[in-house]
């Protein structure tokens, strides 16, 4: 019964010219944006401070992220704060993060950050990639 009526209703519509617009995609999405905040140049280990910036860019809370990104100048990443370190298999220089169990639910527009240390070769920074979990 519910179908016919729907059903009817569209056709009437169709017949007058009047079309409805789909109802826009709601989506889940997040950006991530990698910063160094200090560098100490001049030896070959020095260590430099860095942190990344998760934002949830959606339009739904999310539950986690997972950030990852790739060095190919040869930077090393030394340690990692209020990050869960994750497995990458294959590719030298890449590193992926999951976040820790208080900072991975994010509301819409809210965001949290992580830190790390490195030795970093001097190339520009990487291209970072953020997954909602």
């Amino acid at each position: 019964m519910i179908r016919r009526t729907i059903a009817a209703t569209g056709l009437i519509l169709a017949t007058a010219g009047i079309t409805a617009a789909p109802a826009s995609a709601d989506s889940i999405g997040c950006k991530a944006v990698y910063t160094v905040t200090s560098q100490w140049p001049g030896t070959r280990d020095a260590v430099s401070l860095g942190q990344v910036t998760v934002t949830n860019s959606g339009s739904w809370a999310i539950k986690g992220w997972r950030v990852s990104w790739r060095y190919t100048d040869g930077s090393v990443i030394t340690q990692v704060w209020g990050a869960v370190p994750l497995p990458v298999i294959g590719t030298v220089g890449s590193y992926a993060f999951g976040n820790e169990t208080y900072n991975g639910e994010l509301p819409i527009g809210g965001s949290t950050v992580f830190g790390f240390a490195a030795r970093l070769g001097g190339g520009r920074a990487p291209e970072v990639t953020c997954t909602p979990a």
